[in-house]
């Protein structure tokens, strides 16, 4: 779980399936609402065109929105964050940093913890198994 902080304010980030769902229902597919937080064009990848526009301005705030207001109410807060709050406590210099903050606490909302090996039952891969000992 990441962090930001607004004006002084520590906001705790969170991101569990209810957010995936909030982030899917304001900005569209993960994929897209991902190219369009970091402001890119979410036809093209490579097109960073979109970068500080209002599009892109509006899809940061309200990602920063839904996992911030997520960690406030985890964190017994109110979840008082709006996106007007978010944009006017962020200086441009620090919106990428903000950004990345919320997109490391995706990646570990999203991340799973693979089970010892040992303690796995079915099948046994002989081949990979061998190239993890030689490893």
């Amino acid at each position: 779980m990441g962090s930001i902080t607004l004006k002084g304010r520590e906001i705790p980030l969170v991101y569990t399936v209810w957010e995936m769902k909030e982030v899917q229902e304001e900005l569209g597919p993960l994929s897209k609402a991902i190219r369009l937080v970091l402001g890119r064009n979410p036809e093209d990848e490579n097109d960073t065109s979109k970068y500080g526009s209002a599009e892109h301005l509006k899809a940061a705030a309200s990602l920063i929105r839904i996992l911030g207001n997520a960690g406030l109410e985890e964190a017994g807060e109110a979840p008082d964050l709006t996106n007007k709050k978010i944009l006017r406590a962020l200086r441009p210099s620090e919106l990428i940093e903000a950004i990345n903050e919320c997109m490391n606490t995706m990646n570990e909302g999203m991340a799973s913890e693979i089970p010892d090996k040992k303690k796995e039952s079915g099948p046994v891969d002989v081949v990979l198994e061998e190239i993890e000992r030689k490893k």
